[in-house]
């Protein structure tokens, strides 16, 4: 790996020759690791008849660590950090877990494909210590989908089967400029598909006039099956998601009244509604490749 193409793409020049070796070096295991999975997910399987305790202690190891990253603020922040401080899926069956360390381990080497793309576009990457969903979110996701399931009279699915759905346990925000939205998603869409990614879905949240929330969300997924998704926002947007940030988790909480889950609903739209319309977003149609 090209040791100056790290610093630049990391933003951090004056990094020493020794971090950016231990850098290329995380991102190779994760890159090994990626071409591994089904030997990984059988190494672990195997740990599994030795306890709990020796399947953690394996997958834990699949992960160096994460990219450090110089983001717009000025801050370093090292991508997926958050859920090394918060991995363990307590009380979750240990497939389950298996299949969550699997996308932590792939995330390094796609982070660094995504901060060569941002390089490339001159966007920014934010938020990327929160590039792999923390396990506490995901328990929080589970049970969500559990109760909804139960309300609805059906019979929910195994923890593992809800993990190995949610397109988003590694995950990216591209910041891009809010008149140009249009044109870097699709600068955007050609680099990833170079770089050898499948593109299995567009969804321009424009395009749906009664849609609380603005954006375009990308769903990715990489040679080996691993799925991420991509959400490009202005700081525009951003700064509206942040503005409605706790008004959206009391609205996604299953407890929450319909009647306040209305009003809820109509804030976080109106405050969405004041940003301006990207110039040509209308024309970024949404796709799925299923």
């Amino acid at each position: 790996m090209d040791l100056h193409k790290i610093a630049r793409v990391t933003r951090l020049n004056k990094l020493s020759k020794g971090r950016m070796l231990l850098i290329a070096a995380a991102v190779t295991w994760s890159t090994l690791n990626c071409s591994l999975d089904n030997c990984m997910a059988a190494a672990a399987a195997g740990a599994m008849a030795r306890g709990e305790s020796a399947v953690l202690s394996t997958m834990d190891k699949m992960r160096l660590g994460g990219i450090p990253y110089r983001n717009s603020a000025g801050q370093v922040v090292i991508s997926g950090s958050m859920s090394d401080r918060d991995y363990l899926l307590t009380g979750c069956g240990t497939q389950a877990q298996i299949a969550y360390d699997i996308a932590r381990a792939s995330e390094p080497a796609i982070t660094m494909d995504m901060l060569e793309i941002a390089d490339e576009l001159g966007t920014s990457m934010e938020g990327l210590e929160y590039s792999v969903k923390t396990a506490s979110s995901i328990k929080s996701k589970i049970e969500r989908k559990t109760d909804t399931a139960i309300r609805q009279g059906k019979l929910p699915k195994s923890d593992v089967e809800y993990v190995q759905e949610t397109g988003d346990l590694i995950r990216y925000t591209q910041i891009v400029p809010h008149d140009r939205m249009a044109a870097m998603t699709s600068k955007t869409i050609a680099l990833l598909k170079a770089k050898g990614y499948v593109l299995e879905k567009v969804d321009n949240k424009y395009l749906n006039p009664n849609g609380r929330y603005k954006a375009i969300h990308l769903d990715i997924a990489n040679a080996q099956g691993v799925h991420f998704e991509m959400q490009i926002h202005s700081q525009q947007t951003l700064a509206a998601n942040r503005a409605t940030h706790a008004m959206y988790e009391e609205w996604r909480r299953p407890e929450t009244l319909a009647e306040r889950k209305e009003q809820l609903y109509r804030d976080i739209r109106s405050i969405y509604a004041a940003v301006p319309q990207p110039k040509g977003i209308m024309a970024v149609k949404n796709y799925s490749r299923i």
